[in-house]
């Protein structure tokens, strides 16, 4: 019997097809990476971004470069404490305390000495200048009420001739009434000028104080009507008046104004008067104060009080009692 073709065989028909299709044998697949499993089953969702910047040096850090900080444990502060101290206050008796505020304070007084006996002496002198005083001044009164009402001297009118026709030789209902003081006398000194020193010569300043037509023939009020300084001779002081007043009007100059605030007439001209050079306003402040000092002279010189408690009353005149 003729061997048998292994092609003949049907029982190797598929042999060499299973040959080829088997895979060699080799190293086991490697396992799936899942590192980026969470971006794959969420597309949406951006990876996170590592955290870094740049410094002022224009480098570059992330935060793998950053060394970790050490985690410190503080101790923490025990809980406040929630039951409430006990407080034990003293007894208090409250009646001794009301009796206490019953009684009355008890104030240590000073020693006083006692004032020493008056002197009958002094006491008697003292009696006696006053009774002498309250005389003295009822014979003021009885004298005022006796003479007649005050007029200038006849022999002090005689001497002011009247070198215009308006202005009179003495008072008059409808005369205005106008009083004359010397400021300053005219002097002559150096000043300093831009182009040097110089020689200035000033000439005498007169205050002229005018009043209305009085009532009567005693002194003016205290405030005048009008107040002027003038730098002319005393002869011409008159006529000087005569151009601030009315054209019809007269004027009568007092010879004795011993009771004008003078003062307050300087007052008058240094404050409103704005065309005064420095000197004038100078003069003027010089002779502000010298008033209000003889004032002051005068007050202390003429008033006093003749015993404690008393009114303030004029001196006594040297020679009466």
């Amino acid at each position: 019997m003729p061997p048998i073709d292994p092609d003949d065989d049907p029982t190797h028909a598929l042999d060499d097809f299973v040959r080829r299709m088997r895979q060699p044998a080799g190293a086991p697949p490697a396992p799936p990476d899942l590192a980026d499993l969470d971006l794959r089953l969420q597309p949406d969702t951006p990876a996170a971004a590592r955290r870094g910047g740049v410094l002022r040096s224009g480098q570059r850090w992330t935060a793998d470069d950053v060394e970790d900080v050490p985690v410190v444990d503080l101790p923490r502060p025990p809980p406040p404490a929630t039951d409430i101290p006990q407080v034990t206050l003293p007894p208090v008796d409250l009646q001794a305390e009301q009796l206490l505020a019953a009684l009355q304070p008890e104030v240590d007084l000073p020693a006083v000495d006692a004032p020493p006996p008056p002197d009958a002496d002094s006491l008697a002198d003292t009696t006696r200048s006053a009774r002498d005083f309250a005389a003295s001044q009822w014979d003021l009164d009885d004298q005022a009420a006796s003479e007649p009402v005050w007029q200038p001297d006849p022999a002090a009118l005689q001497l002011r001739t009247a070198s215009h026709p308006r202005l009179l030789p003495q008072w008059q209902p409808t005369a205005w009434v106008g009083a004359v003081r010397l400021v300053f006398d005219s002097a002559t000194e150096f000043v300093q000028t831009a182009s040097g020193p110089a020689v200035e010569t000033y000439t005498a300043h007169r205050l002229l104080l005018l009043w209305p037509p009085q009532a009567g023939a005693g002194l003016p009020g205290r405030w005048p009507q009008q107040a002027q300084l003038l730098a002319v001779p005393a002869r011409e002081v008159g006529v000087a008046a005569l151009a601030l007043l009315p054209a019809d009007a007269t004027l009568w100059l007092m010879p004795a104004s011993e009771g004008v605030d003078w003062a307050l007439g300087a007052e008058l001209v240094l404050h409103h008067l704005p065309t005064l050079r420095p000197y004038q306003l100078q003069r003027l402040r010089d002779f502000i104060a010298a008033e209000r000092e003889a004032d002051f002279a005068r007050l202390n010189d003429r008033y006093h009080q003749p015993v404690p408690g008393a009114a303030v009353m004029p001196r006594p005149v040297a020679g009466t009692r």
